[in-house]
């Protein structure tokens, strides 16, 4: 894959990410993130995933050159938590 495969991959997996957060949190979850949680106390959820994972991309994007090394492990580390929201979301609905 290219760089820019793993830079569009990086972005699908934060928008999975947002998503899958704000669903867990309408279910009743908190938010583990200390940065996010801290955003999302002075404003809205959605706001504070837009704000931060926006600044994020941003940042990953402008550095791309010095990021690239890094872009395959920065995805799968979001693939991750994706998963783990995903277990999360699982167990609060059987419960």
């Amino acid at each position: 894959m290219t760089v820019y495969h793993w830079l569009a991959a990086f972005v699908a997996v934060n928008i999975i990410d947002a998503a899958l957060t704000l669903y867990a949190l309408k279910l009743g979850a908190s938010e583990l993130n200390p940065l996010m949680r801290l955003a999302m106390r002075v404003m809205p959820a959605p706001v504070a995933l837009l704000a931060v994972k926006g600044a994020y991309i941003i940042a990953v994007g402008a550095m791309l050159p010095e990021a690239s090394p890094w872009l395959p492990w920065l995805t799968a580390f979001f693939v991750a938590v994706c998963a783990w929201n995903v277990a999360q979301i699982l167990k609060m609905r059987k419960g």
